[in-house]
């Protein structure tokens, strides 16, 4: 039977056969990862599924099978216990079981699909290593094609059931939007996965929860009031009225009188200045292109270490000291601390307290704040199965000969890093 290819096997990979439609061989590989799920994740038989759904990891293989099978981790501690996927497929088109298809996987999250909510509790996850906006390798969609095949037969899954995340996702109504909303996921990509090239014929039908009415068609900005361009951009700028706080949170909070200029200044459009938007999203400033419609209660976070990944670039953007940077705008009170890290455009790295003159240090210098140097780390595993959870994080800072910055969820081997490297920790 096929589907019996898909139940765990005693050994950690096989090589496992099929037939397809033209009666062609095919192989693939299944690798068993569930040893490694977290014992804290409870294994509890999903009763019906009704969908598939197709995730990307936004992260590499090694951070990836990390967070998928043992949890995700903030502030040096996991906050879930695992369990977040049934399978993953690395680019190189291996499949990694992280789960039994029969138990649920917590997957889906806030979602809904033909009124049906919490979709963790209908359906299989599947993640393809990669990120939303870089296209996934023939290796990957042939491995995911075989997949489908097995599963869809084996669960009566039509083509039109087997859905990406961001079409099932939605935001929950919050303090600033009463309404529930499409658009809080982006993976795998509207205009980056190939249904076809998964070998799926059919699409889904039009959003048939929009189309109810039970949720909205995706944010809708609300004005967020005045102008959000720089002040030499407006003619006549009106005089508002004066704004109270009462945390530094809600200082960094676009309302209907405080615009994005007046949080962040010039570095307002700079990819270190992170909106985040009421609806869970996260956009970075050189991506923000209609400065009119920031809804309030964006929260505006300036001078922050931003992930960038392109089918081209795979690195980490800091803060640098420019002509209107200077080391006190970016880093503070913490400009001269032994806690924050010059990287010199000719590659050299001082700690701030081995600067005398801070105002000497060139346009161009790299500025970590808030971070300790750790070791290097010593590993035989590509995938870093033997190192700490700190190594994989997104938090932390590799940088590479060249000045080049990479987070611990951006290497692609751990076996492989150059001898020259240092590595960085945030410090909570």
């Amino acid at each position: 039977m096929l589907e019996d290819l898909i139940r765990p096997t005693a050994r950690l990979s096989a090589f496992l056969f099929f037939l397809n439609g033209s009666s062609e061989a095919l192989a693939l590989k299944i690798v068993d990862y569930q040893r490694k799920l977290s014992p804290k994740f409870q294994k509890q038989i999903r009763p019906e599924t009704r969908f598939i759904i197709i995730h990307s990891t936004e992260s590499r293989l090694p951070s990836a099978l990390r967070t998928l099978s043992r949890g995700k981790v903030w502030g040096g501690r996991y906050f879930t216990r695992g369990g977040h996927a049934h399978y993953l497929i690395a680019k190189n088109g291996t499949v990694y079981r992280i789960l039994d298809p029969k138990y649920w996987a917590n997957h889906a999250g806030v979602s809904m699909w033909r009124g049906l909510e919490g979709l963790s509790d209908y359906s299989l996850g599947i993640e393809l290593e990669g990120y939303h906006n870089v296209p996934f390798s023939s290796a990957q969609y042939r491995a995911l094609g075989r997949l489908l095949q097995i599963l869809q037969k084996r669960y009566g899954i039509e083509d039109p059931d087997v859905l990406e995340h961001y079409r099932v996702a939605y935001s929950a109504p919050n303090h600033y939007h009463q309404d529930r909303l499409r658009g809080r996921k982006l993976d795998p990509g509207s205009d980056n996965f190939d249904r076809l090239k998964a070998g799926l014929t059919r699409d889904p039908l039009e959003d048939p929860d929009v189309i109810a009415g039970r949720i909205g068609p995706g944010l809708t900005l609300a004005r967020a009031g005045g102008q959000t361009v720089p002040p030499e951009d407006i003619e006549e700028e009106e005089e508002g009225p004066v704004l109270e706080a009462k945390t530094e949170g809600d200082l960094n909070r676009i309302t209907r009188t405080r615009t994005a200029w007046q949080i962040a200044g010039s570095q307002y459009k700079a990819p270190t200045t992170i909106y985040r938007f009421p609806d869970g999203r996260s956009v970075p400033g050189n991506q923000v292109y209609d400065w009119s419609d920031i809804p309030p209660g964006t929260q505006v976070d300036v001078g922050v270490a931003q992930k960038v990944v392109t089918p081209l670039l795979a690195e980490v953007v800091v803060p640098e000291i420019g002509s209107t940077q200077s080391a006190w705008k970016i880093a503070n009170a913490l400009y001269n601390s032994s806690l924050t890290f010059y990287v010199f455009p000719d590659g050299r790295v001082l700690q701030g307290s081995a600067i005398s003159q801070v105002a000497n240090v060139p346009d161009g210098t790299k500025v970590l704040v808030a971070y300790r140097e750790i070791p290097t780390p010593q590993t035989r595993s590509g995938i870093g199965e033997d190192l700490e959870d700190l190594y994989l994080s997104s938090r932390t800072l590799y940088l590479f000969p060249g000045r080049t910055l990479r987070s611990g969820d951006q290497i692609a081997n751990f076996a492989q890093l150059p001898t020259r490297i240092r590595v960085f920790a945030k410090v909570e």
